[in-house]
């Protein structure tokens, strides 16, 4: 069965809690330049995709509510999703250490638009 916790493949299609918009996935473990914190995913609105910079949403796992397309997986997701997974201890302390950083400086801490 599917859950949230596990990794998606790219190419998926996802609802994010308190949003209108449904968002396809990108990318991973991506770092927001502006606050330092770092999110699980970076995506961007589906169906329109790229429009202009700044446009890029970055959240979590836990921001998801809804999973309404499956991207696609074969050998080369099965090798992704082992890396991502082999990586995810060091990647989860760097995530801490980034929020710990960001609400000293009283930045916001949950998913959002890249502006």
């Amino acid at each position: 069965m599917l859950t949230t916790e596990q990794w998606l493949p790219l190419g998926s299609v996802v609802h994010l809690a308190g949003s209108d918009d449904l968002v396809t996935i990108f990318g991973y473990m991506q770092q927001d330049l502006n606050t330092g914190l770092v999110w699980d995913y970076f995506g961007l609105v589906h169906p329109v995709g790229f429009t202009e910079p700044g446009n890029d949403i970055m959240f979590d796992r836990d921001s998801i509510d809804g999973v309404m397309y499956l991207g696609y997986q074969d050998f080369t997701w099965e090798h992704m999703n082992d890396l991502l997974r082999k990586t995810e201890p060091s990647y989860l302390e760097a995530k801490r250490d980034a929020a710990a950083r960001a609400s000293g400086d009283g930045v916001r801490t949950t998913g959002k638009r890249a502006r």
